[in-house]
């Protein structure tokens, strides 16, 4: 009975060891001078950001059982009337990412990047989804990643970008977001249910200081000129001449 009970005990420890997640670093531990840094993108007329500088260091934080991660969201919240004077509609060209460590034992894993506009407090239910892309992303360490997207941010936003990696324990992926701790404009926010962070909560909240790097590059929306719509209109109308006589 007592080898029975022993054995139980035993499981219990280990089921527990298996399951229990918390926030956090690398175990990627490189100096100062192995830290990349990046210059200003000019890829837009809009190069929206936090972040005072785009260096990728080593000192991330994620939700995971001590090697692979969790569902993790990272967020970065624009006013972009209050914090960067934009007044008008904008077209998002791209969204950029800092990445401190990304391995995977297929040699890549998947990110989602989602644009969102916000009304209200920042809490996941006050999200509007504008635009979403998934990535497979190569395994690869202290990069910025640059995803396409199409998104019409209109006048008067709060735009918010989220880069979100799934549960990557089942196939053994490991994901640390780039950033740094050499100042930020705004908060950088996480969201990470197995950890006990189920809205997005400031990093800083949560006893860590190294700022993420995400950036937005947009546009002014393309707008069609005058003479443009002119020749559009006579061809509608045209086409609806036809169209009639052609019934008749």
């Amino acid at each position: 009975m007592k080898k029975i009970i022993l054995t139980l005990v035993l499981v219990v420890i280990t089921v527990s060891m298996v399951v229990a997640q918390s926030f956090s670093t690398s175990d990627m531990f490189q100096t100062n001078d192995d830290v990349v840094h990046y210059n200003k993108s000019e890829k837009g007329l809009f190069f929206i950001t936090h972040s005072l500088d785009q260096s990728i260091g080593t000192n991330s934080v994620s939700c995971n059982d001590g090697v692979n991660h969790t569902d993790n969201s990272y967020f970065r919240l624009f006013d972009l009337v209050t914090e960067f004077g934009i007044n008008e509609d904008i077209q998002i060209s791209s969204v950029e990412f800092g990445v401190q460590e990304a391995s995977s034992s297929g040699g890549t894993q998947p990110v989602h990047v989602n644009v969102y506009t916000l009304v209200g407090t920042f809490e996941l239910a006050h999200l509007t989804l504008i635009a979403s892309e998934v990535i497979e992303l190569a395994d690869q360490t202290l990069t910025i990643m640059d995803v396409p997207i199409t998104a019409l941010i209109p006048q008067g936003s709060i735009l918010v970008v989220e880069i979100f990696t799934p549960e990557g324990q089942t196939a053994g992926n490991k994901f640390f977001i780039g950033s740094n701790a050499l100042g930020q404009t705004g908060p950088s926010y996480i969201v990470a249910d197995d950890c006990g962070v189920s809205e997005p909560t400031p990093i800083e909240d949560l006893g860590f200081t190294n700022h993420y790097v995400i950036n937005v590059n947009a546009d002014l929306p393309v707008s069609v000129p005058i003479n443009n719509w002119a020749i559009i209109l006579s061809f509608l109308l045209i086409s609806s001449f036809i169209l009639i006589r052609t019934r008749v």
